[in-house]
């Protein structure tokens, strides 16, 4: 049986490893997107397809925000962006750069996770104009999240 194929921006890869972190109950959102149901697929399936994208992805799909093909949320954390999908772009090219990953590049979810260590290494650098407070407790939901779901899928993290 083939595996199903979603598109996934990087940083919402790394925005569900760390939910599982810190152990929500990942539920339908108000604004209506589907992180619930894209989490959940990878929960399951450490094998799924995922293609890296740069734009909106199936996370998207549904959001009250999501018009046209694009994301029309605000930014109300930083100053130096207005709309999300302009520093979403930002973050996800500072994360592929950093982890080594290419726009249009299939992965499944282990080989994400294995890409975890250079995620860490640099969150400094890939949130930098983010409060610190929140970048350091990201990066240790994510060091929890990676742990859980290799143990979960029984594989290495190196």
């Amino acid at each position: 049986m083939e595996n199903k194929q979603i598109d996934l921006r990087i940083h919402h890869f790394f925005d569900i490893i760390r939910a599982f972190g810190k152990e929500s109950i990942i539920t339908p959102h108000l604004h209506q997107h589907s992180f619930h149901k894209i989490a959940k697929l990878i929960k399951v399936d450490s094998n799924l397809k995922i293609k890296i994208v740069i734009r909106c992805d199936s996370v998207c799909e549904g959001c009250i925000y999501y018009k046209n093909g694009c994301c029309k949320d605000k930014v109300d954390h930083r100053k130096d962006f207005v709309f999300k999908e302009k520093f979403n772009n930002h973050i996800d090219k500072r994360i592929m750069g950093k982890c080594f990953i290419n726009k249009g590049e299939v992965l499944t979810p282990v080989k994400l996770c294995q890409k975890g260590k250079l995620y860490l290494d640099n969150i400094d650098f890939i949130y930098s104009g983010n409060d610190l407070w929140h970048t350091e407790q990201r990066k240790k939901d994510v060091i929890k999240g990676l742990k859980y779901y290799s143990k979960l899928h029984n594989f290495s993290l190196q």
